[in-house]
């Protein structure tokens, strides 16, 4: 287990039942990992006055569990693009190693518009960006909260500006090719034209430039990073985040929008009803392989032995 900056008691890495889910050793070393990441990134935050909220899941579990919720393995965050942007100014002088607060000019494999915070002693690969020149360890997921216009016309000229910039931006690192011939071969062509003559930061910038053309106008925020489906789905108003408490999550108090209401409703329904014992399945299984033993370099060396 990689040496951790916050204090974490012995007893919480022993195996245990919670709301019917076992969570075993291993799960709780990657929270004890993940919980690391918070608190550091907690403390930046706080050094620099940058507001952030916990988000998703991660908000679910702090007002429905106190903590993490027992089948999930991730931690969520958010902040308003002003508050991100302020973030990446001060990043590298205050994320000393293992820390790494990765983003899409700082690491180039594979292009992500919001940020993770990652520890570099340890592995928590994406199974479709097993690269070993890309930082694979453990992650918390550092959300943007962009502009979400009101206007059906202004909204879907904004999807198609991203979606053309996106696409553009795959074309530097994608290995996945579409499946249809004459799809493939355009992507191929791509490749070849878009990286000689566009520059990647250019584009990165352009990209962000899209999301947050409505951040001062809308009354409405989301995740604009991500499908049109989620856009809905994970919004609130301004007005949600236009007050702050700090509620417990595991041995951390973390900050929450005091309105939470109605985002968790957006996102979950009932929030409070827990799901169907089928459905209660750890969320990145199959997806990440995690190993909070050893560090991604050393994942790689070993694969390649193997």
């Amino acid at each position: 287990m990689t040496e951790l900056k916050l204090c974490i008691d012995e007893k919480f890495y022993e195996e245990e039942e919670r709301d019917g889910y076992v969570v075993d050793k291993k799960a709780k070393q990657i929270w004890a990992v993940e919980l690391d990441l918070l608190n550091e990134l907690l403390n930046v935050c706080k050094k620099y006055e940058i507001e952030v909220y916990a988000f998703a899941g991660t908000l679910l579990g702090a007002v429905r569990h106190k903590g993490f919720i027992p089948w999930d393995d991730d931690v969520d965050v958010c902040m308003t693009r002003e508050n991100f942007e302020r973030l990446l100014n001060i990043a590298d002088k205050e994320f000393q190693y293992p820390y790494f607060l990765q983003t899409a000019l700082n690491d180039r494999k594979f292009f992500l518009g919001y940020a993770r915070l990652r520890n570099s002693e340890t592995t928590g690969v994406i199974q479709w960006n097993r690269s070993p020149e890309y930082n694979n360890g453990i992650y918390i997921d550092i959300f943007v909260l962009d502009g979400y216009i009101e206007s059906k016309i202004k909204y879907k000229v904004q999807m198609v500006r991203k979606e053309i910039i996106g696409f553009i931006l795959r074309t530097y690192y994608s290995k996945t090719m579409p499946k249809p011939f004459l799809k493939k071969a355009v992507f191929l062509l791509a490749c070849r034209i878009f990286p000689k003559m566009i520059p990647y930061e250019w584009a990165v910038k352009r990209y962000n430039f899209i999301l947050s053309l409505y951040s001062n106008q809308a009354g409405r925020l989301s995740i604009l990073t991500h499908s049109n489906e989620m856009h809905k789905k994970y919004y609130c108003m301004k007005e949600d985040l236009s007050e702050v408490k700090w509620v417990p999550f595991e041995m951390l108090q973390i900050p929450i929008p005091a309105k939470y209401d109605r985002m968790l409703h957006n996102m979950y329904g009932n929030y409070m009803e827990f799901p169907p014992i089928e459905k209660r399945g750890v969320w990145h299984q199959g997806i990440i392989y995690f190993d909070p033993t050893i560090s991604y370099k050393e994942y790689f060396t070993k694969i390649d032995k193997e």
